[in-house]
């Protein structure tokens, strides 16, 4: 497969030669910090029941066959229960229901994870995302009249939100998902500007332009990548008053943008909508295969299990979440509700299958617990001797006292066991290298999951690229789908803004 950097090339090539430029999305860059804390918002009541059928449906690329949203045509009727994210004592169309509705938007869009600096106050902008080019710096989105949008009008809002186009007339670059969220409803973009006009406190707080390099600067030549790029198709009527499978297919793909990650690209870095959701490569990390095929994607888990990992971000014995899914779980989807949660999942997984080069058999169906002798009883190792420690001892020093020596974890499965491990267990190592560098710091709703990194900026242990090659071999060997042969190399290249660390040299 092609390196990215490589396909970025012939689509900048291309994008040029027509006029435009493309320049990587979201699903190709990577923040080096984790965003702020989730602001907080109006919180949206759990709902009771099912929405049920809303005017105006559509088919789509990605609607299973077996069930067809409602024809077009059919009227609207009000849900049975409280609709999506507006609270019951607020009536439809008061002023109080439609903040309500455009801060659970904001909420399910995930605007504050690239508009929100660590440390930032949110939505203030700030944040710089990497991508091959340079750094693009995530824009000040409060209604600030200086430095934010409180110059927008609502329309001025509705073309960059729908067509990556601001206020001046400047292209916005597609790290921002505005090809995704082309398809939302007039009345969910009228409500998102509202809450942001009206509900977000102002923050007068510059941030510095995005500068990238020749040609990905001219941002006139985004144009022509538009023009090739594949846009969600906007949906009409009350998102709220889907049908359920409508209703999820709307949150994946206007809303939640889960394409944008896990769906590859062609060479013009538009997604390849004859391969939705089959898994691509995310900077450093990978975005799985999650269609439903049971060998290469999730085919395996019940809608249950779905929910429960996109509400908390782990479900034992089959995977839990870290890097940029772990931000989308603690931002995103832990705060939607129950129902929506549902409909999401229940759409996820029937979207087509797809057969995985890399995983021909579930990425949660390896290994067992092992029963091994404690290596400690061998006696002590001299701490000249550290340069040479094997993948086992490596495992023994720095995961042992977490995950067992059997790798089983814990019974209450806040430390997951390393069997029936969907990152262990997967055909490519990069998202167990990448947990092992960066750790896991995930918080969703009052569960939070905790484990340190061994990157260069570990304040735990610092392993080397050596070491962390053996260990992954030794994990992967032991509990998952057998010996990876990960080398030093592999780990100098996703280790990244890490400074890397080496062994001690022997006597020393």
């Amino acid at each position: 497969m092609p390196d990215f950097r490589t396909l970025l090339c012939f689509a900048l090539i291309a994008g040029t030669a027509l006029g435009g430029v493309a320049l990587a999305p979201l699903a190709a860059a990577t923040s080096a910090d984790k965003p702020a804390a989730q602001p907080t918002v109006p919180a949206p009541v759990a709902e009771e029941g099912k929405p049920v059928a809303g005017s105006d449906a559509k088919t789509s690329d990605h609607t299973p066959t077996s069930e067809k949203p409602a024809p077009a045509g059919e009227a609207a009727t009000p849900a049975a229960s409280t609709q999506a994210g507006v609270p019951p004592a607020a009536q439809p169309d008061s002023a109080e229901a439609e903040l309500a509705r455009g801060a659970y938007l904001a909420t399910a869009a995930d605007c504050v994870a690239c508009h929100t600096k660590p440390g930032g106050k949110p939505f203030a902008g700030g944040l710089k995302i990497a991508t091959p080019m340079g750094e693009v710096v995530a824009t000040n989105i409060t209604p600030d009249p200086d430095h934010g949008i409180g110059r927008y009008t609502e329309a001025d809002f509705e073309n960059a939100v729908r067509h990556g186009v601001r206020k001046d007339g400047s292209y916005l670059y597609p790290v921002m998902p505005y090809v995704s969220y082309a398809g939302m409803t007039d009345q969910d973009v009228k409500a998102l500007y509202a809450w942001f006009m009206h509900a977000v406190k102002p923050v007068a707080e510059a941030q510095e332009e995005t500068n990238l390099s020749f040609p990905a600067s001219i941002r006139p030549a985004m144009m022509a990548w538009n023009f090739v790029a594949s846009k969600e198709t906007p949906e009409t009527g009350d998102s709220s008053t889907y049908d359920p499978l409508r209703r999820g297919r709307y949150l994946a793909n206007a809303l939640e943008h889960c394409g944008t990650c896990h769906t590859p690209r062609n060479f013009m870095l538009s997604e390849k909508q004859d391969h939705y959701l089959a898994g691509t490569s995310l900077g450093a990390w990978y975005a799985p295969n999650i269609t439903s095929s049971k060998t290469g994607g999730i085919g395996n888990w019940s809608e249950d299990d779905l929910v429960a990992y996109l509400r908390t971000g782990h479900v034992a014995g089959r995977a839990q979440a870290a890097g940029p899914m772990a931000e989308a779980v603690e931002h995103s989807t832990s705060h939607l509700t129950d129902t929506d949660l549902h409909a999401l999942a229940a759409f996820i997984l029937k979207v087509a299958p797809m057969e995985d080069e890399a995983d021909h058999t579930a990425r949660d169906a390896f290994g067992k617990a092992v029963n091994e002798p404690d290596i400690r009883t061998k006696g002590p190792q001299r701490i000249d001797d550290l340069a040479e420690m094997d993948g086992p001892h490596i495992y023994d020093a720095n995961c042992a006292a977490c995950h067992g020596r059997d790798g089983a974890g814990t019974q209450d499965h806040y430390v997951p066991s390393l069997f029936a491990n969907s990152t262990v267990g997967a055909g490519r190592p990069d998202n167990l290298i990448m947990t092992i560098l960066k750790g896991v710091d995930r918080t969703a709703g009052k569960e939070h999951a905790f484990m340190p990194g061994f990157d260069g900026q570990s304040n735990v242990q610092r392993l080397s690229d050596a070491e962390i090659a053996a260990l992954v071999n030794y994990v992967t060997a032991t509990f998952g789908s057998g010996d990876h042969h990960v080398t030093p190399e592999q780990v100098k290249n996703l280790r990244g803004d890490s400074k890397p660390v080496n062994p001690p040299a022997k006597g020393q």
